[in-house]
């Protein structure tokens, strides 16, 4: 079972990492865009990263910062780049409500390689759009949904959870539906990006 080293698992922090993926970068966010190599980023997803890249500012701190060295410091960073994330990618004028989401969704350093982290997280977007139907950030909210619910699917299909496995399916198959309802095509992409990945988390555990 390997374990994606995204910097989730601290433990793996002086194995070298590989080169990261759209969906590292944007929903896991423990490392800077700069280590996105559109040369080495296999074809189909280019067009994506491309445009992706276009829509950070110059003098975002998305570019550079230094990776967490600890769980505690992982989570905070973590906040911080999803907030810039949704500024980026959604615009400027969601900031209040990217940073409100973001500095209350419950991160945490590690997953462990179990379900309840990133599935928690999943039941905490669905709780915001319950309270805030609408809300500015639901795009994003819906492909940050289907990245956790992956994850949590991925820990649970590698724990032989089989009775919660093919519930965190569906719910990723919805998540992805409504993701695509947006009228952004740079939501489009990078929903096309996630469902490419052979994994986002364990590897070997199938897609959804």
């Amino acid at each position: 079972m390997t374990i994606l080293g995204s910097g989730w698992c601290l433990c793996c922090a002086e194995t070298p990492l590989q080169t990261p993926t759209l969906s590292d970068i944007i929903f896991i966010g423990s490392r800077p865009i700069k280590e996105l190599d559109p040369a080495h980023y296999p074809k189909e997803g280019r067009p994506c990263l491309k445009n992706y890249l276009a829509a950070i500012a110059p003098d975002s701190s998305l570019w550079a910062f230094e990776p967490p060295s600890t769980s505690e410091k992982a989570a905070l960073v973590r906040m911080r780049v999803l907030a810039e994330q949704m500024v980026a990618i959604l615009g400027r004028e969601v900031r209040a409500e990217a940073e409100a989401f973001a500095y209350s969704v419950p991160l945490v350093g590690e997953w462990e390689g179990m379900s309840e982290g990133p599935v928690e997280e999943a039941n905490f977007v669905d709780d915001w759009l319950s309270k805030r139907p609408g809300t500015p950030i639901a795009p994003f909210l819906h492909l940050f949904k289907a990245h956790r619910l992956r994850v949590g699917y991925e820990a649970a299909r590698a724990r032989h959870e089989k009775d919660l496995w093919p519930i965190l399916a569906g719910r990723y198959r919805e998540a992805m539906h409504n993701a695509r309802s947006s009228s952004k095509p740079l939501i489009h992409c990078i929903a096309d990006d996630l469902e490419r990945q052979p994994f986002v988390y364990l590897e070997g555990q199938g897609r959804p």
